[in-house]
Protein backbone atom coordinates (compact mmCIF):
# COMPACT_ATOMS: atom_id res chain seq x y z
CA UNK A 1 0.00 0.00 0.00
CA UNK A 2 2.53 2.46 0.63
CA UNK A 3 4.71 1.66 -1.98
CA UNK A 4 1.68 2.46 -4.41
CA UNK A 5 0.91 5.78 -2.59
CA UNK A 6 4.55 6.40 -3.43
CA UNK A 7 4.05 5.76 -6.67
CA UNK A 8 1.44 7.80 -7.11
CA UNK A 9 1.70 10.72 -5.78
CA UNK A 10 5.60 10.55 -7.47
CA UNK A 11 3.58 10.46 -10.85
CA UNK A 12 1.57 12.79 -10.22
CA UNK A 13 4.38 15.27 -9.53
CA UNK A 14 6.26 13.83 -12.48
CA UNK A 15 3.51 14.58 -15.10
CA UNK A 16 1.64 17.62 -14.10
CA UNK A 17 1.59 19.85 -17.05
CA UNK A 18 3.58 22.70 -15.07
CA UNK A 19 6.29 20.34 -13.94
CA UNK A 20 6.54 19.27 -17.48
CA UNK A 21 6.61 22.86 -18.96
CA UNK A 22 9.26 23.62 -16.30
CA UNK A 23 11.36 20.87 -17.61
CA UNK A 24 11.10 22.28 -21.00
CA UNK A 25 12.05 25.37 -20.39
CA UNK A 26 15.31 24.36 -18.71
CA UNK A 27 15.09 26.20 -15.69
CA UNK A 28 17.19 25.87 -12.59
CA UNK A 29 14.16 25.83 -10.57
CA UNK A 30 14.24 22.30 -10.71
CA UNK A 31 17.14 22.04 -8.48
CA UNK A 32 15.68 24.10 -5.73
CA UNK A 33 12.68 21.78 -6.12
CA UNK A 34 14.64 18.87 -5.83
CA UNK A 35 16.45 20.68 -2.28
CA UNK A 36 13.29 20.73 -1.08
CA UNK A 37 11.65 17.65 -1.75
CA UNK A 38 14.19 15.80 -0.39
CA UNK A 39 14.85 18.20 2.85
CA UNK A 40 10.98 16.61 3.41
CA UNK A 41 11.91 13.28 2.66
CA UNK A 42 14.90 13.01 4.81
CA UNK A 43 12.68 14.97 7.67
CA UNK A 44 9.86 12.65 7.40
CA UNK A 45 12.24 9.53 7.45
CA UNK A 46 13.82 11.21 10.85
CA UNK A 47 17.16 11.84 9.48
CA UNK A 48 17.32 15.77 10.34
CA UNK A 49 20.86 16.50 9.76
CA UNK A 50 20.23 15.46 5.78
CA UNK A 51 17.13 17.16 5.91
CA UNK A 52 18.51 20.61 7.05
CA UNK A 53 21.45 20.16 4.54
CA UNK A 54 18.94 19.76 1.60
CA UNK A 55 17.27 22.28 2.96
CA UNK A 56 20.54 24.54 2.78
CA UNK A 57 21.50 23.88 -0.37
CA UNK A 58 17.70 24.96 -1.45
CA UNK A 59 18.57 28.15 0.31
CA UNK A 60 21.54 28.84 -1.37
CA UNK A 61 19.85 28.82 -4.89
CA UNK A 62 16.65 30.20 -4.48
CA UNK A 63 16.86 32.08 -0.83
CA UNK A 64 12.83 31.69 -0.32
CA UNK A 65 13.35 28.11 1.39
CA UNK A 66 15.25 29.48 4.48
CA UNK A 67 11.77 30.24 5.79
CA UNK A 68 10.42 26.58 5.74
CA UNK A 69 13.22 26.14 8.52
CA UNK A 70 10.97 26.37 11.37
CA UNK A 71 8.08 24.20 10.55
CA UNK A 72 10.87 21.66 8.75
CA UNK A 73 12.99 21.72 12.22
CA UNK A 74 9.29 20.69 13.62
CA UNK A 75 8.77 17.92 11.72
CA UNK A 76 11.99 16.57 12.37
CA UNK A 77 11.82 17.32 16.43
CA UNK A 78 8.22 15.09 15.85
CA UNK A 79 9.53 12.56 14.24
CA UNK A 80 12.20 12.36 16.74
CA UNK A 81 9.85 12.82 19.66
CA UNK A 82 8.18 9.24 18.35
CA UNK A 83 11.41 7.78 18.35
CA UNK A 84 12.56 8.16 21.42
CA UNK A 85 11.53 8.25 24.71
CA UNK A 86 12.91 10.87 26.42
CA UNK A 87 12.34 14.79 24.16
CA UNK A 88 14.85 16.99 23.93
CA UNK A 89 13.56 20.10 24.28
CA UNK A 90 12.16 22.49 21.67
CA UNK A 91 13.98 25.52 21.58
CA UNK A 92 17.42 23.94 22.05
CA UNK A 93 16.79 21.05 19.18
CA UNK A 94 15.56 24.44 16.64
CA UNK A 95 18.82 26.19 17.57
CA UNK A 96 20.93 23.48 16.97
CA UNK A 97 19.49 22.66 13.41
CA UNK A 98 19.67 26.32 12.89
CA UNK A 99 22.67 26.59 13.25
CA UNK A 100 23.58 22.93 10.60
CA UNK A 101 21.21 25.16 8.48
CA UNK A 102 23.74 28.05 8.62
CA UNK A 103 26.93 25.75 8.51
CA UNK A 104 25.64 24.25 5.03
CA UNK A 105 25.14 27.53 3.70
CA UNK A 106 27.74 29.28 5.04
CA UNK A 107 29.80 26.04 3.22
CA UNK A 108 28.31 26.89 0.00
CA UNK A 109 29.30 30.39 0.34
CA UNK A 110 32.58 29.98 0.58
CA UNK A 111 32.56 27.99 -2.10
CA UNK A 112 31.23 30.34 -4.34
CA UNK A 113 33.80 32.52 -2.87
CA UNK A 114 36.46 30.43 -4.30
CA UNK A 115 34.97 30.47 -7.73
CA UNK A 116 33.51 34.15 -7.98
CA UNK A 117 36.27 35.80 -6.33
CA UNK A 118 34.51 39.09 -5.70
CA UNK A 119 32.13 38.13 -2.66
CA UNK A 120 30.12 41.60 -2.56
CA UNK A 121 29.89 41.23 -6.14
CA UNK A 122 28.36 37.59 -6.00
CA UNK A 123 25.77 38.42 -2.86
CA UNK A 124 24.96 41.31 -5.06
CA UNK A 125 24.31 39.88 -8.09
CA UNK A 126 22.35 36.59 -6.21
CA UNK A 127 20.27 37.48 -2.94
CA UNK A 128 20.58 41.33 -3.76
CA UNK A 129 19.24 40.65 -7.04
CA UNK A 130 16.26 38.39 -4.86
CA UNK A 131 15.75 41.36 -2.15
CA UNK A 132 15.61 44.38 -4.07
CA UNK A 133 13.71 43.26 -7.12
CA UNK A 134 15.47 45.10 -9.54
CA UNK A 135 14.45 43.66 -12.97
CA UNK A 136 10.54 43.86 -13.81
CA UNK A 137 10.17 41.90 -16.70
CA UNK A 138 6.55 40.08 -16.67
CA UNK A 139 5.65 37.29 -14.54
CA UNK A 140 3.04 35.50 -13.43
CA UNK A 141 3.59 37.26 -9.73
CA UNK A 142 1.80 40.51 -8.60
CA UNK A 143 5.25 42.67 -7.75
CA UNK A 144 6.35 43.56 -11.47
CA UNK A 145 3.57 45.53 -12.32
CA UNK A 146 2.95 47.40 -8.77
CA UNK A 147 6.78 48.47 -8.46
CA UNK A 148 6.65 49.58 -12.77
CA UNK A 149 3.89 52.18 -11.63
CA UNK A 150 4.86 53.21 -7.77
CA UNK A 151 6.94 56.28 -7.73
CA UNK A 152 10.80 55.62 -6.60
CA UNK A 153 10.59 57.48 -3.62
CA UNK A 154 8.38 55.10 -2.04
CA UNK A 155 10.27 51.88 -3.34
CA UNK A 156 12.07 51.06 -0.33
CA UNK A 157 8.87 51.21 2.03
CA UNK A 158 6.79 48.83 -0.29
CA UNK A 159 9.62 46.46 -0.68
CA UNK A 160 9.66 46.30 2.90
CA UNK A 161 6.09 45.52 3.11
CA UNK A 162 6.10 43.25 0.38
CA UNK A 163 8.67 41.13 2.27
CA UNK A 164 7.32 41.58 6.10
CA UNK A 165 4.22 40.33 4.25
CA UNK A 166 5.34 37.22 2.93
CA UNK A 167 7.57 36.48 5.73
CA UNK A 168 4.58 37.26 8.33
CA UNK A 169 2.76 33.93 7.33
CA UNK A 170 5.61 31.93 8.44
CA UNK A 171 4.58 33.10 12.13
CA UNK A 172 0.92 32.50 12.39
CA UNK A 173 0.72 29.17 10.54
CA UNK A 174 3.68 27.51 12.66
CA UNK A 175 1.48 28.95 15.75
CA UNK A 176 -2.08 27.87 14.66
CA UNK A 177 -1.11 24.83 12.83
CA UNK A 178 1.75 23.61 15.01
CA UNK A 179 0.60 19.80 15.88
CA UNK A 180 0.94 19.51 11.31
CA UNK A 181 4.12 20.77 10.24
CA UNK A 182 4.19 19.11 6.79
CA UNK A 183 0.71 20.66 6.31
CA UNK A 184 2.73 24.44 7.37
CA UNK A 185 5.68 23.53 4.59
CA UNK A 186 2.93 22.93 2.04
CA UNK A 187 1.15 25.98 2.65
CA UNK A 188 4.06 27.95 2.51
CA UNK A 189 4.94 26.46 -0.59
CA UNK A 190 2.15 27.70 -2.15
CA UNK A 191 2.12 30.88 -0.06
CA UNK A 192 5.54 31.41 -2.18
CA UNK A 193 3.81 30.59 -5.63
CA UNK A 194 1.79 33.52 -5.11
CA UNK A 195 3.75 36.21 -3.26
CA UNK A 196 7.45 35.70 -3.79
CA UNK A 197 8.75 38.10 -6.18
CA UNK A 198 9.86 35.99 -9.42
CA UNK A 199 7.49 33.33 -9.03
CA UNK A 200 6.76 30.60 -12.16
CA UNK A 201 4.97 28.04 -12.81
CA UNK A 202 7.79 25.41 -11.03
CA UNK A 203 6.44 27.17 -7.94
CA UNK A 204 2.80 26.07 -8.77
CA UNK A 205 4.10 22.50 -9.25
CA UNK A 206 5.62 21.96 -6.30
CA UNK A 207 2.77 23.36 -4.16
CA UNK A 208 0.62 20.82 -6.98
CA UNK A 209 2.94 18.05 -5.71
CA UNK A 210 2.08 17.95 -1.94
CA UNK A 211 -1.39 18.67 -2.16
CA UNK A 212 -2.86 14.84 -2.65
CA UNK A 213 -0.70 14.29 0.42
CA UNK A 214 -4.10 15.82 2.41
CA UNK A 215 -6.87 14.43 -0.39
CA UNK A 216 -8.75 13.58 2.93
CA UNK A 217 -8.88 17.28 3.35
CA UNK A 218 -10.59 17.78 -0.33
CA UNK A 219 -14.55 16.84 1.48
CA UNK A 220 -14.18 19.79 3.24
CA UNK A 221 -13.41 22.35 0.84
CA UNK A 222 -15.70 24.84 -0.19
CA UNK A 223 -14.65 26.96 -3.40
CA UNK A 224 -12.67 24.07 -4.88
CA UNK A 225 -14.32 24.42 -8.65
CA UNK A 226 -14.30 28.28 -8.89
CA UNK A 227 -10.28 27.93 -7.95
CA UNK A 228 -9.40 25.66 -10.58
CA UNK A 229 -11.70 27.18 -13.30
CA UNK A 230 -9.66 30.19 -12.32
CA UNK A 231 -6.71 28.41 -12.80
CA UNK A 232 -7.00 27.12 -15.66
CA UNK A 233 -8.93 29.91 -17.14
CA UNK A 234 -5.55 31.73 -16.64
CA UNK A 235 -3.50 28.90 -17.57
CA UNK A 236 -5.04 29.11 -21.50
CA UNK A 237 -5.47 32.52 -21.95
CA UNK A 238 -1.61 33.66 -19.96
CA UNK A 239 0.30 32.79 -22.70
CA UNK A 240 -2.15 34.21 -25.28
CA UNK A 241 -1.84 37.48 -23.73
CA UNK A 242 1.75 37.75 -23.32
CA UNK A 243 2.11 36.88 -27.01
CA UNK A 244 -0.31 39.51 -27.48
CA UNK A 245 1.30 42.40 -25.62
CA UNK A 246 5.30 41.16 -26.15
CA UNK A 247 4.85 39.37 -29.92
CA UNK A 248 1.78 40.88 -31.70
CA UNK A 249 2.02 44.31 -30.53
CA UNK A 250 -1.54 44.63 -29.87
CA UNK A 251 -2.15 44.70 -26.40
CA UNK A 252 -0.53 46.49 -23.42
CA UNK A 253 0.66 45.55 -19.83
CA UNK A 254 -2.68 45.11 -18.42
CA UNK A 255 -4.15 42.36 -20.67
CA UNK A 256 -1.25 40.64 -18.89
CA UNK A 257 -1.91 41.55 -15.72
CA UNK A 258 -5.44 41.16 -15.15
CA UNK A 259 -4.71 37.55 -16.03
CA UNK A 260 -1.50 36.89 -13.25
CA UNK A 261 -4.41 38.59 -11.00
CA UNK A 262 -7.23 35.83 -11.63
CA UNK A 263 -3.89 33.35 -11.47
CA UNK A 264 -2.73 35.06 -8.09
CA UNK A 265 -6.63 35.06 -7.78
CA UNK A 266 -7.56 30.95 -8.06
CA UNK A 267 -4.13 30.16 -6.46
CA UNK A 268 -4.92 32.45 -3.04
CA UNK A 269 -8.50 30.87 -2.92
CA UNK A 270 -7.65 27.13 -3.31
CA UNK A 271 -4.51 28.21 -0.79
CA UNK A 272 -7.15 29.96 1.94
CA UNK A 273 -9.54 26.76 1.08
CA UNK A 274 -7.52 24.04 1.81
CA UNK A 275 -5.72 25.74 4.98
CA UNK A 276 -9.74 26.14 6.09
CA UNK A 277 -10.20 22.49 5.33
CA UNK A 278 -7.01 21.33 7.92
CA UNK A 279 -8.62 23.70 10.30
CA UNK A 280 -12.31 21.73 10.03
CA UNK A 281 -10.72 18.67 10.04
CA UNK A 282 -8.62 19.15 13.13
CA UNK A 283 -11.38 20.87 14.94
CA UNK A 284 -13.68 17.57 14.04
CA UNK A 285 -11.11 15.84 15.58
CA UNK A 286 -11.46 17.37 18.64
CA UNK A 287 -15.21 17.73 18.77
CA UNK A 288 -15.99 14.40 17.62
CA UNK A 289 -19.15 14.94 18.66
CA UNK A 290 -19.93 17.80 15.89
CA UNK A 291 -18.76 16.41 12.96
CA UNK A 292 -20.70 17.33 10.27
CA UNK A 293 -22.52 20.72 11.36
CA UNK A 294 -21.99 23.70 9.28
CA UNK A 295 -19.97 26.68 10.53
CA UNK A 296 -22.11 29.63 11.37
CA UNK A 297 -20.06 32.76 11.13
CA UNK A 298 -20.61 34.92 14.81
Amino acid sequence: MYRRTTVVSSTRFLFNPFTIATCLARSTSVFTTSGILFAVSSAVSGNSLNAMLALGFASYLSLYPALLFVPLALLCYDQRAQKSAQASNTALFILQHGAILSGGIAGLLGLSLLIAGNFWEFMSATYGFHLLVPDLTPNVGLWWYFFIEMFDSFREFFLGVFWLHLASYVGGLTARLRRQPLFIITSLLGVFAVFKPYPSISDASLFFALLPLYRHLFPLMRYTFFAISALLYSSLLGPAFYHLWIYAGSGNANFFYAITLVWSLGFSILLADVIFAALRDEWEQDHPERKGEEVKQV
